[in-house]
């Protein structure tokens, strides 16, 4: 028989559960018996545990939150995670005995731009320091969000462990939705995620897979019609009926996280050559009239009315109804939803486009150039803040790339200086060059839809090359004064190609892309 513990040395979990503790480390037999050895977490270490560092850091947020709602800080630009981003930069060494802290902590620097639409801190706050008891759907969401940690951390010993953590995540997920509805959201926040794994490794079948997965729960949830004014349809029902939001947050989490998967939708049925799960058809009951996200923050301080109701989203702002004004002020994730609405718009319109389609070419022409003259320039938002540029980068880029998908059908492969592709190809690298000059770390891009665009824009140049190329091997020197500038077109396509060389190892997506550049172009 093992000799009894010495006092004090047992797991703080079997110090709650008043069980009797072996002290195996990492992780006590009691806990890995439980499946709960994220869980383990002994108190005899130097310094605060990780438990106790989010403890304060969630209480300081709290604080601050306090103090926003009751006007006695500025309303700025919204930091989810700089509660964490403090804790990792002032914390003591993390305990080693402790991977799914850390694993936690590499995933939250850039759960965002992979499509996290919850409010970390009341999720963590449920996770680790709520009942020790948690739902299958929150444990399931965890598991993922392991998988993306060890992804995101450039650790050789977490990324041996990453097939391990996504075997876990994936076992779950077939019987996570039969309980509490209210968790359909957290299983949709693993779909989403998922999603985005799989299209970063270039496993576009799988991706689109968990893609219709997470728009099948928004749509049985009815997240399309949160605060709708129009009536809804005699015998609708939902599979996962949500109750009512608890708060204001709780509703914009529906809110976004809504956004968020369609968006995702929107794009990668370009990308994989389908057609949107969304359908957005008042007649069959699928129509938009969610109102567009704000920040996470602005749930708590300046909460929607009662009384504020919105009907077809998507059409009114394709018409221009809703305008463009103000819109520095609207959320990341709203100008991203609408650069995604415009992107999908011209690709469908241009794949079927003859001349009696000119009257809606032009209008959504003009449109997607209203669009881009009121984005805020990249150099509008904080430096500091490599996440939100990377972000404020995506949007630009799609905007234009929604102009070189538009006039794609018109241009062929004839690309010349007033070829407005080039002209769109020419000022998404502009972008690209404005930031390099002073910080290139900002460039290394998260989202998976980056390799996507980036070839595309670089698909452009190259077509801008060959034409000059081809116009003066033929004599045609008139016509050759039309061309970009050889040098400054091969200046733009070393910078795609650097840029997406420099995400190739993080993304594999990303490496087929370069990597079928640089055959096109030997």
């Amino acid at each position: 028989m093992a000799a009894p513990l010495e006092r004090g040395k047992a797991c703080s979990r079997c110090r709650r559960r008043k069980m009797r503790c072996d002290g195996q480390r990492p992780a006590c037999n009691q806990c890995v018996r439980a499946e709960r050895a994220e869980d383990c977490e002994y108190l005899d270490g130097p310094g605060p545990t990780q438990n106790q560092i989010l403890e304060g850091e969630i209480a300081r947020l709290e604080t601050r939150i306090a103090n926003i709602t009751a006007g006695q800080a500025p309303l700025t630009l919204y930091d989810p995670y700089a509660a964490w981003n403090e804790a990792q930069r002032t914390a003591r060494q993390p305990n080693p005995n402790d991977p799914s802290r850390t694993l936690v902590q590499h995933f939250v620097r850039h759960a965002t731009e992979f499509g996290f639409f919850l409010d970390i801190h009341r999720f963590l706050d449920r996770v680790f320091t709520q009942s020790p008891s948690r739902s299958q759907s929150m444990g399931i969401l965890l598991k993922v969000i392991y998988l993306l940690g060890a992804k995101f951390s450039n650790n050789a010993q977490m990324l041996a462990q990453e097939q391990t953590y996504l075997t876990r995540a994936l076992q779950g997920l077939p019987t996570a939705l039969p309980e509490d509805p209210r968790s359909a959201i957290y299983v949709m926040q693993a779909e989403v995620l998922l999603a985005n794994y799989f299209f970063n490794a270039n496993r576009q079948l799988e991706g689109v897979y968990h893609t219709n997965a997470a728009v099948s729960i928004a749509m049985a949830s009815r997240l399309h019609t949160i605060r709708s004014s129009g009536r809804s349809r005699s015998g609708d029902s939902s599979t996962y009926r949500l109750p009512p939001p608890a708060d204001a947050l709780e509703e914009g989490e529906r809110i976004n996280g809504f956004w968020t998967v369609f968006t995702l939708d929107r794009c990668w049925a370009i990308a994989s050559g389908s057609t949107p799960a969304f359908t957005d058809d008042e007649a069959t009951g699928t129509q938009i009239d969610t109102p567009w996200p704000m920040d996470l923050s602005m749930y708590r301080s300046r909460p929607m009315p009662n009384d504020f109701r919105t009907k077809n989203t998507v059409k009114s702002f394709i018409a221009g109804a809703d305008g463009d004004a103000n819109m520095r002020s609207q959320s990341l994730l709203a100008i991203h939803a609408k650069a995604a609405i415009l992107y999908e718009s011209a690709t469908r319109l241009a794949s079927r486009y003859n001349p009696s389609s000119q009257a809606s070419y032009l209008s959504l022409d003009n449109r997607i150039e209203r669009f881009k003259q009121a984005l805020p320039r990249i150099d509008q938002f904080d430096p500091m803040r490599a996440d939100v540029i990377r972000e404020a980068l995506l949007t630009h880029t799609l905007a234009h790339c929604a102009t070189i998908q538009l006039h794609t059908p018109l241009v062929q492969d004839r690309v010349t200086a007033n070829s407005r592709t080039f002209q769109a190809a020419h000022a998404a690298i502009a972008n690209l060059n404005l930031w390099h000059l002073n910080n290139a770390p900002i460039l290394y891009c998260m989202n998976p839809f980056n390799g996507i665009l980036w070839a595309s824009v670089a698909r452009v140049i190259s077509q801008g090359i060959a034409t000059g190329r081809r116009l003066r091997a033929t004599g045609a020197a008139g016509s050759s004064q039309g061309t970009p500038d050889e040098r400054t077109l091969q200046s733009d396509m070393e910078r795609v190609v650097a840029v997406m060389s420099q995400n190739a190892t993080f993304s594999p997506l990303m490496n087929t892309q370069v990597g079928s550049l640089r055959s096109a172009r030997s």
